[in-house]
């Protein structure tokens, strides 16, 4: 893995000497593979057992490609553009700053370091993100645990993101409670997650079905099972649709706004050349997704070749359009009170 681009400004100490430090930041002169560990036969972060898809080059190939779908779908880089503009406006005192959580391979926060040159943005994830575009100089990459919390980040950030973390939250209720302390007053949250649940094609929740039953699909079971993997982890895999509630509960949150895009697994449905290409970009995401399923579902206790088997039906499955899905991509946003 590259980890060029990872913060290694480090003191004494082993925390970053940055102005917004880290609980962990990346050493250069250590050997990366204390962060990382080979369970069966993908790499996985090593700090983190709730987290348990891969996090190596493979992966961070399939989270780029989210990234898109998600830039597409959005028509931006982000949901509440206005409010997202207002609260990165230059000011003369001080420099706007943008917090990725869960940043991944990297690409939001260096694409947002690029359409906002005076902000300063940083990227924490359990792993560097393997960085393969020139770094901006206004961006930088630290190692953090999202689950022990954000204290030294208090009052730092005028955006904050976390998308597609749920899985990786032990306590997310509590996890927005600690992203809404990082943020200064006028700041936006931001959240994206695509849910579990797949949908039919009247946007209706999936029933689950054994196989032989009528109804049966294998994508259905093979997400079905990580759901409940993901769920015996301590994951908050349910999160996506509760956002908005819990985002109400927070006494320092205001402007709470919610959407949700469905995305045709497969082009199988579209009404235009911009739908057929997001419906195909899900499609390749989704594959790439059910191929790094496999630690996840063999740690849990599922047979090696009942592994086997959900990932090539539901592979045949969705390459071949044998069945008319959609997932759905839930975004919430608020903004902290002055």
């Amino acid at each position: 893995m590259d980890f060029s681009g990872v913060d290694d400004d480090t003191s004494s100490d082993g925390r970053s000497s940055s102005p917004i430090p880290s609980l962990y930041s990346f050493h250069s002169s250590l050997d990366g593979r204390l962060m990382l560990r080979n369970i069966y036969g993908r790499i996985l972060n090593n700090q983190n057992d709730t987290y348990f898809l891969p996090a190596d080059n493979e992966e961070h190939r399939r989270l780029d490609l989210q990234h898109h779908i998600y830039t597409i779908s959005l028509n931006g880089l982000y949901s509440a553009p206005d409010l997202v503009r207002r609260a990165l406006q230059p000011r003369p005192w001080s420099s706007p700053a943008v917090l990725d959580v869960g940043c991944g391979s990297g690409r939001w926060a260096i694409d947002m370091a690029n359409e906002f040159p005076h902000c300063e943005v940083v990227g924490i994830d359990l792993v560097p993100p393997n960085v393969q575009v020139p770094l901006p100089t206004n961006c930088r990459f630290e190692i953090d645990d999202a689950n022990l919390g954000f204290a030294h980040y208090r009052n730092s950030f005028d955006v904050v993101q976390a998308r597609a973390v749920s899985s990786g939250i032990r306590d997310y209720p509590w996890f927005l409670n600690e992203l809404a302390e990082v943020l200064r007053p006028g700041g936006v949250l931001l959240l994206g997650d695509g849910d579990m649940q797949i949908f039919d094609e009247t946007r209706q929740p999936i029933a689950y079905a054994e196989e032989g039953q009528p109804g049966f699909s294998w994508t259905h079971r093979i997400f079905f099972a990580a759901y409940n993997a993901m769920k015996s982890k301590g994951g908050s895999v349910d999160s996506p649709s509760m956002n908005p509630t819990w985002l109400r509960a927070i006494d320092s949150l205001t402007d709470v706004g919610w959407d949700k895009v469905f995305i045709p697994m497969g082009p199988w449905c579209y009404a235009s050349e911009r739908e057929r290409v997001v419906a195909e970009m899900l499609r390749a995401n989704a594959l790439s997704y059910i191929s790094g399923m496999g630690p996840l579902l063999l740690s849990e206790g599922y047979l090696p070749e009942r592994v086997a088997t959900m990932q090539r039906e539901a592979t045949a499955e969705l390459r071949e359009l044998r069945i008319n899905v959609y997932s759905r991509w839930s975004f919430a946003w608020a903004v902290k009170k002055y």
